[in-house]
């Protein structure tokens, strides 16, 4: 007989292993290299910290992402000189959302406040020495 501890064991094991389980779904849409509209919110969150934390790593690269059209009004002695579109990407708990700056490629921009799907290249640029991120020739898959 199988004693009890080594039986308890093996079912704790289990249960540790099936709860690790889940989407196998690694964001891997075709021409398209980090897609962050198929990720959960709690992988989101991590990935696009990742990314406008070393964003010289997806220079270049593909994204498409899903969230909510914002503007950031860019200031200038006090007069606003330029409006900034964003995707606001909500994370799984909604408190620690972040915003990717997007530039369209071509036709009128989103309604803000719309819930979008948007891709565009990584771009890594300056505003007035800081360094900053965008989308862009960014195209609305979604509305």
């Amino acid at each position: 007989m199988i004693p009890k501890k080594t039986v308890i064991c093996v079912l704790i094991l289990c249960l540790i292993l099936s709860a690790c389980g889940g989407s196998t779904d690694t964001g891997k849409t075709p021409g398209v290299d980090v897609d962050l509209s198929v990720l959960s919110g709690t992988v989101v969150y991590g990935k696009v910290n990742d990314m406008v934390t070393n964003g010289k790593n997806y220079q270049g690269q593909i994204i498409r992402m899903e969230g909510l059209v914002s503007t950031i009004p860019v200031m200038q002695k006090g007069k606003q000189i330029d409006t900034l579109y964003s995707c606001v990407i909500l994370d799984a708990t909604k408190c620690c959302s972040q915003g990717i700056e997007f530039v369209i490629k071509e036709g009128a921009y989103p309604e803000i406040g719309a819930n979008i799907v948007i891709q565009g290249r990584w771009d890594n640029y300056k505003l007035y020495g800081i360094d900053r991120y965008r989308l862009l020739d960014a195209v609305v898959i979604k509305k």
